[in-house]
């Protein structure tokens, strides 16, 4: 096995750490359902988890320079895929998000990071100039998130956030990134405005026996397209005046409340493996709330050191770049890996109540299909980059000997 050793090393732990969480926090879904077969997720979850090491293999194996060449391709399935999706796509969790079994959004990741490394080499002799350089490395960053934004707003938030990192460390004027970032916080904000104004007009509306009709029904139909009711809707919970709070019964708890008490009854040490309780409660313990449940079972100790893992990928990866000599893999290393962090710490700031809910996944970690086989194909990546670096050092030292 080629590349860097302490990637591979992390890939293999986190899936191992994976096997043992799904096993344990879809239990809760055994428990509610006496048709659920208590070992179906964590076969699902090994047979993604080989697939991918697979993929994880062969892409190590893959000249970083045939990623380089199908990045164009890459980015117009994708956002092909994303327009198939919304039109007659899968819902789940009140929000269109999959074709089939497949969630193109995981695509888009790969394919948006590869898309924008390629561009921002491409254009290095022009990257100060808005209309040459600018402009067309953030179009597409715009529509493809955009699109992502209509059905999963963290995500889109995540890759924009990812694409951004790349672009500003790929020499692109500062205040060309300000502006367009402040240009998109202003359009969230309209919208986001706009959403409390029909939400209020429609419920006034049906409070009088009126339908709503004429603008405001078309209005009310395009917002529910979207995810804005849900962000605004979190967005007020999160900064609600506790102390115009009431109290809540046990039976109106929220997801967050028992991830809190999963990780309140961690402590330091944990519960042991299989012994966590708040997995019978939580729906989503087996992906979005994983990090609840590795404290309350493994304990603190052993979730900072999850952490550190992600951290120590990240840092990696910047030992790699010092010695890289080469701009394309060094955008998209940067690309990948601010990706995977800046997901793994979303999820955990969302189970530990440091951000609102998201529904964010922790890489590698968390059960599922098109998240986990998209996760390998980027630790792919970074190997063949690895690989490759590798390679140059000993070529470059046989012709010194």
């Amino acid at each position: 096995m080629k590349g860097d050793k302490t990637i591979w090393l992390i890939a293999l732990l986190l899936s191992v750490f994976s096997l043992l969480l799904v096993y344990s926090s879809t239990a809760g879904i055994s428990w509610r359902s006496a048709a659920a077969e208590p070992f179906y997720y964590f076969s699902k979850q090994l047979v993604f988890l080989l697939v991918g090491f697979g993929i994880i293999y062969l892409c190590s194996r893959t000249p970083y320079t045939l990623f380089m060449g199908l990045a164009p391709a890459g980015y117009f399935t994708a956002l092909a895929l994303m327009v198939v999706m919304l039109c007659i796509g899968r819902s789940h969790n009140q929000a269109v998000r999959s074709l089939g079994f497949f969630q193109p959004a995981e695509l888009c990741k790969v394919a948006l990071i590869l898309y924008v490394a390629r561009q921002i080499t491409l254009k290095q002799d022009c990257i100060k100039d808005f209309r040459k350089g600018f402009v067309p490395i953030a179009l597409p960053v715009v529509v493809m998130c955009f699109l992502i934004f209509l059905s999963n707003f963290s995500t889109a938030a995540i890759l924009c956030v990812t694409c951004f990192t790349i672009m500003f460390i790929g020499r692109t004027r500062l205040r060309y990134l300000f502006a367009t970032v402040g240009g998109l916080l202003a359009l969230i904000a309209l919208a986001l405005c706009l959403t409390k104004v029909v939400a209020d007009a429609v419920s006034a509306r049906e409070k009088s026996g009126e339908k709503p009709t004429g603008v405001l029904l078309v209005s009310n139909k395009v917002i529910s397209m979207t995810r804005l009711k849900t962000m605004y809707s979190r967005l007020e919970d999160r900064f609600a005046d506790d102390s115009a709070a009431t109290e809540v019964a046990t039976g109106a708890l929220e997801q967050p409340d028992f991830a809190h008490m999963a990780i309140a009854s961690g402590g330091i040490v944990g519960k042991g493996p299989g012994n966590s309780k708040m997995r019978y409660y939580l729906p989503e313990a087996y992906s979005d709330f994983i990090f609840a449940i590795v404290i309350e079972e493994y304990g603190v100790v052993i979730a900072t050191l999850l952490l550190l893992a992600y951290l120590i990928l990240m840092f990696r990866i910047g030992v790699m770049l010092q010695k890289s000599a080469r701009f394309f893999p060094a955008m998209l290393a940067i690309g990948i890996v601010t990706q995977i962090v800046l997901q793994a710490l979303v999820n955990m700031c969302v189970a530990t109540g440091l951000a609102p809910v998201t529904g964010q996944n922790l890489p590698l970690i968390s059960q599922g299909g098109s998240s986990i086989l998209v996760t390998c194909l980027m630790f792919g990546m970074l190997l063949s980059m690895s690989r490759s670096q590798e390679k140059d050092e000993e070529e470059s030292l046989d012709v010194r000997v």
